[in-house]
C-alpha cells in the first residue's frame, strides 16, 4: 500500500516494514523498521534499514510518525502518520490477544484506518491463546503416553518460538531445527528466553507435523480473528478503512453494513486519492 512516495510493507521511495514475514519485506531508498524486525529481517535479505523504537515520533518523507506495537511477533508494528488530511494509521499483521513472544499491541485512533484481513469473516473465531496452550499440551501428553515423539510444525519465524516458550512453560525443552534455532537465538537477543536442545523428547520442526496456525488443526494464531479485527475497528474509530489482505473484500462490506466507510484495497495500491 502506498500514500504517495511511502510503502507500506511495499516498495517505495521510502518505506515502512511491519514485521519480518518476507511476504512483507519493502524495499525503497529509507526503509523503516523496529530492531527486533531488523535483525530478523537480515537473516534473509541484506536491506538497509532506519531502526525506529516505538512511541516514539520520526519523520517519514515530510509527515510525522510514530509505531506502535502490533502483537504478531517480536518487533512487529503498526504505524501512524500525520497527514494533511488527517492521520492514518496502518495496522500491518496484528493480533490483539497478548502472545508469550510478542509485545502486547497497542492500537492508537486515527482518521483513516489501513487494515489487514486475513481472517475478515465471522467463521474465523479463535479460541484465547492460553486455552490453545491446553491443547498443545494434551497433544503432546496423548503423544508421549501412546509411546510415540511429539512433532508439532509451525513457521520458524514467529509461532515456533511461540510454541517452544508454551513448551518451556510447562517443562519441555524441544528438539529444533537449524532454522528455529537461529530465529530463537535473535528473540533470545532481545530477552525472550528460549529453552531448545538437539535431543528432545517433543519435535519443534518448519516442514512436518501436526500444524499449529489460524489455518491448521491446532488454531493458535498470531493473527486476529475477525471478532479482533472489529474490535480493533471500534477503538481507532476511524472515518474511513481500507481493507487488505486475506478477505479484504468480505470484510469491507461487514464494516460497510457496521456503518463505516470501507473500501478493499490491492497489495501495493496508492490510497492517496481517496483520503
Amino acid at each position: 500500500m502506498r500514500v504517495n512516495v511511502i510503502g507500506f510493507d511495499w516498495r517505495g521511495k521510502v518505506a515502512f516494514q511491519s514485521h519480518a514475514h518476507t511476504d512483507h519485506f519493502a524495499s525503497g531508498k529509507i526503509v523503516h523498521a523496529t530492531k527486533p524486525t531488523i535483525f530478523l529481517s537480515h537473516l534473509r535479505n541484506s536491506t538497509l534499514y532506519s531502526q525506529v523504537k516505538y512511541g516514539k515520533k520520526f519523520y517519514i518523507e515530510d509527515y510525522k510518525a510514530k509505531l506502535y506495537p502490533s502483537g504478531h511477533m517480536l518487533g512487529s508494528a503498526g504505524i501512524k502518520i500525520w497527514l494533511d488530511e488527517g492521520t492514518l494509521y496502518y495496522t500491518g499483521d496484528v493480533k490483539l490477544e497478548k502472545l508469550r513472544t510478542a509485545e502486547r499491541a497497542k492500537i492508537p485512533k486515527a482518521d483513516f484506518l489501513i487494515i489487514e484481513a486475513t481472517f475478515g469473516v465471522p467463521m474465523y473465531s479463535f479460541p484465547e491463546p492460553r486455552k490453545v496452550e491446553k491443547e498443545i499440551i494434551f497433544y503432546v501428553e496423548e503423544q508421549l503416553d501412546r509411546g510415540e515423539k511429539p512433532v508439532i510444525r509451525a513457521n520458524p519465524y514467529g509461532k515456533a518460538q511461540e510454541i517452544i516458550a508454551i513448551l518451556n512453560a510447562h517443562g519441555y525443552t524441544p528438539k529444533v531445527d537449524r532454522e528455529i534455532l537461529k530465529v530463537s537465538m535473535v528473540y533470545s537477543k532481545f530477552g525472550i528466553k528460549l529453552r531448545a536442545s538437539s535431543e528432545g523428547e517433543v519435535i519443534v520442526s518448519s516442514s512436518k507435523g501436526i500444524l499449529v496456525s489460524g489455518f491448521g488443526k491446532i488454531k493458535l494464531s498470531n493473527h486476529a480473528d475477525f471478532w479482533e479485527l472489529v474490535k480493533i475497528v471500534e477503538k481507532v474509530k476511524p472515518e474511513k478503512v481500507f481493507t487488505v489482505f486475506g478477505h479484504a473484500q468480505s470484510f469491507a462490506k461487514i464494516l460497510n453494513g457496521l456503518g463505516y466507510e470501507s473500501m478493499s484495497i490491492k497489495r501495493g495500491e496508492e490510497i492517496g486519492r481517496w483520503i
